[in-house]
């Protein structure tokens, strides 16, 4: 069993312990940490809404841009990344704060559902895929796909 030999690997369906490679680094990642999956959030002034999250990627790669759409990737928005601006691009083992207040799409009211989506890039411009089924395993190991959640207006 991989937890008793130190080391975790990605399983596919072809799957063999004696020749797989050990996961040595986290790909890039993101997520939308407030407000939570189904919540419901005020509207601010301006007709915005408030976002927090955080975005992390391995190998000491630093953040440098998490990018937010409320539309499915129509519009992007880039938040601000709260961390260590002396970091050096290549040496930043260090989760990275987030936080947007975007502007709502002209169609949406208050009272309607709105999906929020985050994605990360870091400075090596490795970017979160869209979706899962291409980098999907039996474990669900190294799973980075965009981050995506509802929440209804009020």
């Amino acid at each position: 069993k991989q937890w008793y030999q130190r080391r975790v690997r990605g399983h596919n369906v072809d799957f063999d312990n004696k020749t797989a490679v050990s996961i040595q680094h986290q790909p890039v990642t993101s997520m939308v940490c407030d407000p939570l999956n189904g919540e419901s959030i005020a509207v601010l002034p301006g007709n915005k809404i408030p976002l927090r999250g955080y975005a992390y990627s391995g190998a000491g790669a630093k953040v440098i841009r998490v990018d937010v759409t409320l539309d499915g990737g129509e519009n992007w928005h880039t938040a601000e990344l709260i961390q260590e601006e002396e970091a050096p691009l290549n040496r930043t083992w260090s989760w990275s704060i987030w936080e947007l207040q975007v502007p709502l799409p002209d169609e949406v009211e208050v009272g309607d559902e709105v999906k929020v989506t985050c994605c990360a890039i870091d400075a090596n411009y490795n970017r979160q895929p869209e979706k899962v089924k291409n980098i999907w395993n039996l474990r669900g190991c190294l799973s980075n796909s965009w981050h995506t959640i509802i929440v209804k207006l009020k």
